[in-house]
């Protein structure tokens, strides 16, 4: 019985470890095969399994099988840490507040997103799946009162985004060849030029949407590079970090303003329990991360994210 026992033992611990490392080959590819993107998502939690099994080969005495499992566990969390370790430059410039959104259709409550901005003292707001009724509903919340300047592409569903600003925007634009359409506009903060966007990237839910989504997020790259000066991408991206593509999106000289800040796991999809982090500010390097924390937005599925941040 003993004997059984070690052996389902190390048949379950070998069994999880082909599961932690096979996800974590996944991870670094940045495969666009729908299941394994849906399962990447998961990722954080890949030091659960690793660490069943170290206890599970511990039991059945097996060192080997407990010395890959320890290795691995090691390296699940390595990859996990560096978003609990603020990083990024030591700016004394001025600080700017950014605030995104996903509207969910429209359906997200226009007066608690207002109130938000008031509360927080925010400068920009990026919205996504912004529709023409739920434009109106913020504008009669009072939203040009707090953030006077913006420049929106208020679309039906699910397409539409917007930007509003404390200070005057310049060049809107609506970029084209996505699958949502993200805008763009130009700003100034205190003798600095800034590019704002507001970006929602496709969401992976079919094979051809799994397609677009990875056209999306390496596209809005490709324009990034070309931004001049000091860049800001608010927005729902449906990626994690664990996404190889959002790493790539986000990687020098660019950043995701959460890992500068050291925020952690936290997450912002679904709304009542999140399971993961599709919403990000990303920001070039030269911009310092204070702080990023979600906010509940009353009707709206994702929680929103809070930047404040440091300008050079």
């Amino acid at each position: 019985m003993r004997r059984f026992a070690s052996s389902a033992a190390q048949v379950l611990g070998w069994s999880l470890v082909a599961i932690t490392l096979g996800m974590l080959i996944v991870r670094q590819v940045g495969v666009t095969e729908i299941t394994f993107v849906a399962l990447v998502v998961g990722a954080p939690y890949l030091g659960v399994a690793a660490l069943a099994a170290v206890i599970l080969f511990a039991a059945a005495r097996a060192r080997i099988g407990s010395a890959i499992a320890v290795l691995l566990t090691v390296a699940v969390i390595g990859v996990q840490v560096p978003m609990f370790l603020a990083d990024g430059p030591d700016n004394a410039g001025p600080e700017l507040s950014v605030l995104t959104v996903n509207v969910a259709h429209g359906d997200a409550d226009a007066a608690a997103i207002v109130d938000a901005v008031r509360d927080n003292d925010v400068d920009v707001l990026a919205v996504q799946e912004l529709t023409p009724e739920e434009e109106t509903d913020l504008q009669e919340a009072g939203i040009d009162d707090l953030l006077p300047f913006s420049f929106t592409a208020a679309l039906p569903v699910a397409d539409g985004t917007g930007l509003w600003s404390r200070t005057p925007l310049t060049e809107g634009t609506r970029l084209g060849d996505f699958g949502f359409v993200p805008v763009q506009a130009r700003t100034t903060v205190d003798g600095q030029d800034l590019t704002l966007v507001s970006f929602h990237a496709m969401s992976p839910a079919t094979p051809r949407h799994t397609a677009e989504w990875d056209a999306d997020l390496a596209r809005m790259r490709s324009i990034m590079e070309t931004y001049p000066g000091t860049a800001i991408v608010a927005g729902d991206f449906n990626a994690t970090n664990d996404h190889r593509q959002f790493r790539t999106l986000a990687s020098s000289p660019f950043s995701d303003a959460a890992d500068g800040a050291g925020a952690g796991l936290f997450r912002t999809f679904p709304s009542e329990r999140p399971l993961a982090r599709l919403d990000h500010v990303v920001t070039s390097e030269n911009v310092r991360a204070r702080s990023v924390t979600p906010l509940a937005i009353p009707e709206s599925d994702h929680l929103a994210v809070l930047a404040e941040l440091q300008l050079p």
